[in-house]
């Protein structure tokens, strides 16, 4: 990809602050939109190279003026805010997506939007691999209004020629992940138990199949898709493979040398919103170009390093 002036929402999260890092490197002009300082320290090294906007997603304007790329990172991470605060998820997620397209709209109606999205808005599917023809049926809140923000997506693009394109996320996990929230990132979670010589839960026989990718081909997989997707296109962003997640963390006790595996019985809300398999279908993206270079193993090894050295 050609050097460019980007925007990224959510640009200190775990994806985001990843994705300004590589963009940096490439000598890219970088503007990060991001609620608070709270996650600064992920791109400590390079906080001077870029412009970093603290503002809520769903009050965003004349930000969007002259970028090439904006990547829409900005979103909620996991089911649980329907137990708390439900509203979140819709204001983050809807009311922040249609914010960024009025924006857009009113400054800047050719820019390239690439929004991320999440597997979880497929449901549990009775045909795998999932494709962007599969059916959509989210078990939670999270994913149900990640969904309706693709769609806003979409009908922006139908009906004011506008250009988005779709990127889901398979299970992403990696450096610098925070390794102590269960809730979300559940696999660093798991690999932060293992480095610390604890009991590694693991929901019924552990049988169940994930499709779990390292962030850096994440990463490399986003800037495929601004780079050559081709609008309104749905493109999976996950190795596409069937791994089963007990064989995960069998990796984990082997790379760390440490932990213990506790079989359990899950909760009865993760039984609800839960996912029992998946994998995906990336052969859009590796049309392309893209190819996931991180194995699975290696990409747990380089976590748990990280928690090592923490």
């Amino acid at each position: 990809m050609k050097k460019k002036d980007i925007l990224i929402t959510g640009g200190l999260g775990f994806i985001g602050s990843n994705l300004t890092k590589n963009l940096v490197q490439k000598k890219n002009q970088i503007t990060i939109i991001s609620r608070s300082n709270k996650r600064l320290e992920n791109i400590e090294e390079i906080k001077n190279k870029v412009k970093i906007i603290y503002k809520d997603i769903q009050e965003i304007g004349e930000e969007v003026r002259n970028k090439d790329y904006i990547f829409h990172l900005a979103s909620t991470v996991d089911n649980y805010n329907i137990q708390t605060d439900p509203y979140l998820d819709i204001d983050v997620n809807c009311n922040g997506t249609i914010a960024l397209l009025e924006a857009c709209k009113k400054y800047n109606p050719s820019v390239k939007i690439i929004y991320g999205s999440t597997f979880f808005v497929n449901g549990n599917l009775n045909k795998l691999p999932a494709t962007p023809e599969s059916p959509c049926n989210p078990l939670g809140l999270y994913p149900t209004t990640k969904l309706a923000a693709e769609n806003f997506c979409k009908i922006y693009n139908q009906t004011f020629d506008m250009n988005t394109t779709i990127a889901r996320f398979t299970n992403v996990f990696g450096v610098p992940e925070e390794g102590n929230n269960k809730k979300k990132a559940a696999l660093n979670y798991l690999l932060n138990l293992a480095v610390q010589d604890k009991e590694i839960p693991v929901y019924g026989d552990g049988n169940f199949i994930r499709d779990y990718i390292y962030v850096d081909d994440v990463i490399s997989g986003l800037l495929k898709i601004a780079d050559k997707g081709k609008k309104g296109d749905i493109y999976y962003v996950g190795r596409g493979e069937k791994t089963k997640f007990i064989d995960l963390i069998k990796m984990a006790l082997e790379e760390s040398g440490t932990g213990k595996i506790k079989y359990v019985s899950p909760p009865d809300f993760h039984n609800r919103v839960g996912i029992n398999d998946y994998f995906c279908d990336n052969g859009p993206l590796k049309k392309l170009g893209w190819e996931p270079k991180i194995s699975i193993r290696e990409g747990i090894k380089k976590t748990i390093e990280y928690y090592k050295n923490e």
